[in-house]
């Protein structure tokens, strides 16, 4: 640990912005592999979260996953946690990302998107800026839902796993 040269103490970096979001990204990810629930049904509540998150429900993505997680009887928790994937630090990266993706689906130029939803508001600029961003924004809806699943399927079972080859070596079980 860095020490702070005025009084040779170490340095409390738990205050620092990407220290915070990096210990948030942590506990998240340790909360969706601590539930309780088979893990095809946690990575469907991620999936429903994610999913909910990334398309614009305009801050009811939460209450909305809830909703899908119990129609397609997936963990709860799961899905609203999935849902925050999309935060005042994320959001500029998947709305960007959803205008270029539809940019180029749609045939358009991405800069005149840009510069019409900038100069209008995107609630002027609606219309076709809208359809341009939204033909994106499924492609990445899409990707990250499927993405998701995968991902938070295979952590879960690797994780109880490794779970289980310590509980069988400290109990001394696995070996004869």
């Amino acid at each position: 640990m860095p020490l702070d040269i005025t009084n040779n103490k170490p340095k409390n970096n738990k205050k620092h912005p990407f220290e915070r979001l990096k210990r948030w990204f942590k506990l998240t990810y340790l909360k969706i592999l601590r539930l309780d629930d088979p893990p095809e049904r946690i990575a469907r509540g991620a999936a429903i979260g994610v999913l909910m998150g990334v398309l614009p429900t305009f801050g009811a993505g939460g209450f909305l996953s809830i909703g899908f997680a119990f129609i397609f009887k997936a963990n709860k928790a799961a899905a609203v946690i999935g849902s925050f994937i999309v935060n005042p630090l994320t959001a500029p990266f998947f709305w960007t990302l959803s205008i270029a993706i539809g940019s180029v689906i749609m045939g358009e130029d991405r800069a005149s998107i840009i510069t019409m939803i900038r100069s209008e508001g995107f609630l002027k600029a609606g219309g076709w800026a809208y359809l341009v961003y939204m033909a994106g924004n499924v492609v990445i809806s899409a990707l990250c839902t499927a993405g998701a699943y995968f991902a938070v399927k295979r952590a879960i079972i690797r994780h109880r796993k490794h779970k289980e080859a310590k509980r069988l070596a400290k109990t001394g079980s696995g070996s004869f």
